[in-house]
């Protein structure tokens, strides 16, 4: 997951200058008695966006669940290697969001309860679709991936041993031009980015996104692996698993018809 904001280099800028104001509102709220949950995050839209209401899907839940745990949420975005980085190892932060499940991030960090789900999927040119039934009947096409982004099990694995060839890119944004202008056969996406990407840029009427799915992942907290972190992880699940995702995400959506 990295920066994949339709808007570019303004939205990274915005997100410098945040970032600098997340700190300084951070050292701030150290002199008082608020608690607060320090997230790093990226542009992800509609899950994580700064420009999005309620900064996002993912993030509105996140801040809901936080507030019933006694908490106030406060993020910062970067570009998604960064924010990994940021939320295990910087000292300034509590964690980061969204991550999907896998054994390797439930070992690096006190990963929370599920906050949503993803779809992934496969996005072709509508006059070049890609017909499979198993994730090994796509070895023959390059596809493009996001750096540093998990692409389900099975995918990773395949692309690990190097029997399926892939081509990285630095965002979902930057695949779906590759894929509009002819360069990429076919990209892994989620279903709900590459949707709200389009509907930004413009290019739906070419672009399809195949009804097998490559994989359906959990989207998670990622908590610092501390004592601290676990105790945080703890009260933050206690208050998530109070909440109504389903209604949540519905009512979300109904209240911000745009941000779908």
């Amino acid at each position: 997951m990295a920066d994949c904001h339709p808007l570019g280099t303004s939205v990274n800028r915005f997100v410098f200058v945040l970032a600098l104001g997340f700190f300084c509102t951070a050292h701030c709220q150290a002199q008082t008695d608020t608690k607060l949950i320090r997230l790093a995050t990226l542009e992800w839209p509609p899950y994580n966006g700064l420009l999005l209401p309620q900064g996002g899907l993912s993030t509105h839940i996140t801040s809901v669940a936080a507030k019933a745990a006694g908490y106030r949420l406060l993020s910062a975005s970067f570009e998604w290697a960064t924010a990994v980085q940021k939320g295990e190892k910087d000292p300034s932060f509590d964690g980061y969001f969204p991550e999907y499940y896998s054994q390797e991030r439930e070992q690096a960090c006190h990963l929370s309860k599920s906050i949503g789900n993803s779809v992934l999927g496969l996005a072709t040119l509508r006059t070049s679709p890609i017909n499979f039934n198993a994730i090994s009947d796509l070895a023959p096409y390059t596809l493009g991936i996001v750096d540093g982004y998990l692409n389900g099990e099975t995918l990773d694995q395949a692309i690990q041993a190097k029997r399926q060839p892939v081509e990285a890119g630095a965002s979902d944004a930057v695949n779906i031009q590759k894929l509009r202008a002819g360069k990429l056969r076919g990209i892994v996406v989620d279903k709900n980015v590459l949707r709200y990407t389009l509907s930004r840029t413009g290019g739906a009427e070419q672009i399809t996104f195949n009804a097998r799915p490559i994989a359906e992942l959990s989207l998670h907290v990622c908590f610092r692996r501390t004592p601290g972190g676990l105790q945080m992880r703890n009260a933050f699940d206690a208050a998530l698993q109070k909440q109504n995702l389903e209604q949540l995400e519905n009512n979300y959506f109904k209240m911000f018809p745009v941000v779908r």
